[in-house]
């Protein structure tokens, strides 16, 4: 029998959702409070379509109510949310895990087509098209020549690791000092009250999932608030391949604590507007994060070391 996906969520869609959600909670907002797509697509930089559709995802969900002419509001509030059921997973987000899986593993070649999952992963054909469309949204596969698909770069080595920082290196720090750059003050100091909140936290109940979430977003903030459409959104692209499952080596919980502690000290001189010191602060930070990667995949997990996409 051929896998289906008609009835689940599109991953894009579920992401966001949980996004939301984690949004409505970092801001305590409590039950009955309305939920605006407009303010929710600037905050996270998407077309109100994309807001809508996540917004769907939770009303399935009982996480947040709908009323004709009165739009979205939360049907609970944010500690009631984070006791809420986990969001459903989108079927072809597990398809494309596995996609993504085998391709790291060296047992996917640089292209794939949809005939090629047909045969491997033993989908209907519109199945293995939207597995592939999904992929091509998530930016890991761009189309190739007639029905192929090409895989983009993963950070799945340590050389791609690499690569990415020295990207980061030439094009985050010039995000702040593009003219133009303007910094949503109340999602910066939500970002840094979260962050010293988990600084704060005990080692033993350092949260690695936590800091993943703080640190993409810290870096997408900066994106986002770049006066350069093009700097901008190159790095918004490269902050959602980030977001990928990657294969990367362990960082020590000290240097994930000291990262946080960077972040602040580049969020101190956003607030103060001096963003010159702030870029300055930021390639440290950036160098920092490459000085202290090892220079062989480690094998196994060391005590005090946890993998994490940086």
């Amino acid at each position: 029998m051929s896998t289906s996906i008609e009835k689940k969520p599109r991953t894009n869609h579920l992401e966001l959702a949980r996004r939301i959600i984690e949004h409505a909670q970092d801001a305590a907002l409590g039950a009955g409070e309305a939920l605006s797509e407009q303010s929710l697509a600037r905050t996270f930089q998407v077309s109100r379509t994309l807001i809508r559709a996540a917004l769907k995802v939770l009303l399935e969900q009982a996480l947040v109510e709908y009323e004709a002419g009165k739009g979205y509001r939360l049907a609970a509030d944010s500690g009631a949310q984070a006791r809420s059921p986990v969001l459903p997973q989108a079927a072809e987000e597990e398809l494309a895990a596995s996609v993504l899986r085998d391709r790291m593993a060296g047992r996917l070649g640089s292209s794939i087509s949809a005939s090629e999952l047909m045969r491997r992963y033993g989908l209907a054909r519109p199945v293995a098209q939207k597995v592939l469309a999904q992929l091509g949204e998530e930016q890991v596969l761009d189309r190739g020549p007639g029905q192929s698909w090409l895989f983009r770069p993963l950070l799945d080595n340590l050389a791609a690791l690499a690569d990415s920082l020295r990207y980061r290196l030439v094009l985050e720090p010039e995000a702040l000092l593009c003219p133009g750059f303007e910094v949503d003050l109340a999602r910066l100091a939500l970002l840094r009250s979260s962050t010293e909140s988990l600084l704060a936290s005990p080692v033993e109940r350092f949260d690695i999932q936590q800091f993943r979430e703080l640190d993409i977003g810290f870096h997408e903030l900066i994106a986002q608030s770049c006066g350069n459409r093009f700097i901008g959104d190159a790095l918004l692209r490269h902050q959602r391949l980030r977001r990928l499952p990657n294969l990367l080596p362990m960082v020590s919980l000290h240097r994930l604590q000291e990262a946080l502690r960077e972040h602040l000290r580049i969020i101190e001189q956003i607030e103060r507007g001096q963003l010159e010191i702030a870029a300055d602060l930021l390639r440290l930070h950036l160098r920092l994060s490459a000085a202290q990667r090892p220079q062989t995949a480690n094998r196994g997990i060391p005590q005090g070391m946890h993998p994490v996409r940086r």
